[in-house]
């Protein structure tokens, strides 16, 4: 408790430069435990509503049916992107009925628009998946230069101690470097849980593209099987 108190001290006694630049941390810090708590939820959402999308169209190959149980998964990247394609294609994706009209429907040009369709549409969710994530990396690689500016100005409000009252005794210069590693200690603080974070959520990135490209994958062999089909 008394440790707590003299820290306080020290950033209440620290001079004008000193404050703003924990002011400005401060608000770095709120923000990215903010977004990484928002990212957590999400993402874990995210992920175990995959893992029940894919797991059933793994199990159920008609496409006519897993459009329509994957609205139970809203936050399931994989099932929107499906969802998507499969209402702008819904034709191309409908079992084949025997007629001679669905058959020439499956051509190659329309597994070229469904693969495109397939890409853009698992990039926007990429990108939504992603959101705010700048924000940490850039409080991981700026937080510590503000730190280090508070430093390097405490150091220099030491020394200007030290030439005005012509002394170096610890009293005097004592001011000047709790500046100096108050701001320090800050800056890390502030931007290693912002790294370790942006870091973590950028590898899930990478987990959730390639659930997406299996699930583009699974899609175009069905329908390039389908399109073999219609031309035999």
């Amino acid at each position: 408790m008394s440790s707590e108190i003299s820290i306080l001290n020290l950033i209440l006694d620290s001079g004008a430069v000193a404050k703003s630049v924990i002011i400005v941390l401060l608000i770095f810090s709120i923000v990215s435990w903010a977004i990484m708590a928002e990212r957590w939820r999400y993402f874990r959402r995210a992920q175990a509503q995959s893992r029940r999308f894919l797991a059933f169209f793994q199990n159920q190959r008609d496409c006519d049916q897993v459009y329509a149980v994957a609205s139970k998964w809203p936050c399931s990247p994989a099932a929107v992107v499906f969802r998507e394609v499969y209402q702008k294609h819904e034709s191309a994706f409908s079992p084949p009925g025997g007629t001679e009209d669905r058959s020439k429907e499956i051509g190659q040009d329309v597994v070229e628009s469904v693969f495109r369709d397939l890409r853009l549409a698992a990039h926007r969710e990429l990108a939504r998946f992603e959101r705010r994530l700048p924000i940490l990396a850039t409080a991981g690689s700026v937080c510590p230069f503000l730190g280090l500016f508070g430093t390097v100005w405490g150091v220099m409000t030491a020394f200007l101690d030290i030439s005005t009252q012509g002394s170096t005794n610890i009293v005097v210069v004592a001011p000047g470097i709790a500046e100096a590693l108050i701001t320090t200690i800050a800056g890390l603080a502030v931007a290693i849980p912002a790294m370790v974070a942006y870091n973590y959520f950028v590898q899930r990135s990478r987990e959730l593209g390639l659930e997406l490209e299996d699930l583009a994958t699974a899609v175009m062999n069905i329908l390039q099987s389908r399109a073999v089909a219609g031309t035999s």
